[in-house]
């Protein structure tokens, strides 16, 4: 996000849907707590264990759902580059992150393909190939 703008909820995960309101209320407040610090840990974006403890055991939660985040982000991201006539710079770090060398740490999970992808679209808001 750009720098002073803020967070909307409403916007950002309107479409959000894991069949569960109450995850995803609690999602939405994690993503307002990280956004205040996104270069701080978890834990130390936290308010306090509690909190933290609830972002880190969120994604094991059955109906917690990454590829339903990348779906309504996406979403959100193609209604604002709509709303700008669909021209958009889209920068992306090349950079990866590898924890298959990480035997011990378990949990670790891989990124899903949607989110390697970058999106667009033209001036009508329709996706680009």
């Amino acid at each position: 996000m750009a720098q002073g703008t803020r967070f909307n909820r409403e916007e950002e995960f309107e479409g959000l849907d894991f069949h569960s309101l109450r995850l995803e209320n609690r999602f939405v407040m994690a993503m307002e707590t990280l956004i205040r610090q996104p270069d701080a840990s978890i834990w130390e974006a936290s308010g306090d264990r509690v909190e933290a403890k609830s972002i880190y055991r969120m994604p094991g939660n059955e109906s917690f759902d990454q590829e339903e985040i990348v779906r309504a982000h996406r979403e959100a991201a193609i209604g604002r580059m709509a709303e700008y006539g669909g021209a958009i710079l889209a920068a992306r770090d090349a950079a990866g992150v590898n924890y298959n060398t990480r035997l011990k740490m378990g949990g670790g999970g891989g990124i899903p393909e949607a989110v390697k992808a970058i999106a667009a679209c033209d001036r009508e808001g329709d996706m680009a190939d």
